[in-house]
């Protein structure tokens, strides 16, 4: 049986708070729904994906509210030199351009089954928009897979505090994460291709994100309310 993960070790710890104390000098922070995150069990966080400020904005709301280690995956072309070291140490997992590294996938899986929490931003990179681009298949696949609960997380604001093309950020910008209620992707559907069935749960990630975040930042995805129970 999967257990609930490892606990967060001391330079976790002080990493997340050092991420909190930053944001909270440059920016104008809110963030909501931190109730929702499970305390045990595998788990599948996915955020939307606006600005290099949104890894440590996730990780440093939501480690001390998960109370146990969180594991993201991040472009490998940050593992260089000391940096890297780092990542490796907080969790975070390289992965390849293009979201087809299978070893990566793996990798993922393998923290799932661990009974860990595994963070993961669907686009795959960047909004270069400000707007929902649409999702890498990874997440969905990975979520269809293995079957666990998947929390959405929506970012507000931070493309305006440090987006694309800023080499400082735009002090006091408002920013903003909310966290949504777990859910359990639906029973695939054998009438429906492999293709169509991660289409389908693709499509229903970036509903539940797109809810969860303002409305100039959904583009072309449509909001999926949340109605069902929450888990656990």
């Amino acid at each position: 049986m999967a257990d609930s993960g490892r606990s967060i070790s001391l330079l976790g710890r002080l990493a997340a708070w050092l991420a909190r104390a930053l944001l909270r000098l440059a920016a104008r922070v809110r963030v909501d729904g931190l109730h929702n995150l499970p305390r045990n069990g595998p788990l599948i966080v996915v955020a939307n994906h606006l600005s290099n400020a949104d890894p440590p904005f996730v990780f440093g709301w939501l480690t001390p509210a998960l109370g146990r280690q969180m594991h993201i995956l991040a472009k490998e072309s940050l593992f260089v030199g000391p940096l890297g070291t780092f990542l490796r140490s907080q969790g975070v997992t390289p992965v390849r351009a293009g979201g087809n590294d299978i070893e990566a996938f793996r990798a993922a899986k393998a923290v799932l089954d661990r009974g860990e929490v595994l963070c993961i931003f669907p686009e795959g990179t960047r909004s270069r928009t400000g707007q929902l681009a649409d999702p890498k298949p990874g997440a969905a696949l990975l979520a269809s897979r293995a079957a666990v609960p998947v929390v959405p997380v929506g970012i507000s604001g931070t493309d305006r505090f440090l987006g694309p093309g800023r080499v400082l950020p735009r002090l006091r910008a408002p920013i903003t994460l909310r966290v949504g209620r777990p859910f359990l992707l639906p029973e695939p559907d054998p009438a429906l291709s492999r293709r169509e069935q991660i289409r389908g749960a693709a499509d229903e990630i970036m509903g539940r994100l797109a809810a969860l975040i303002d409305e100039r930042h959904r583009g072309a995805h449509r909001p999926r309310m949340d109605s069902d129970a929450p888990i656990g």
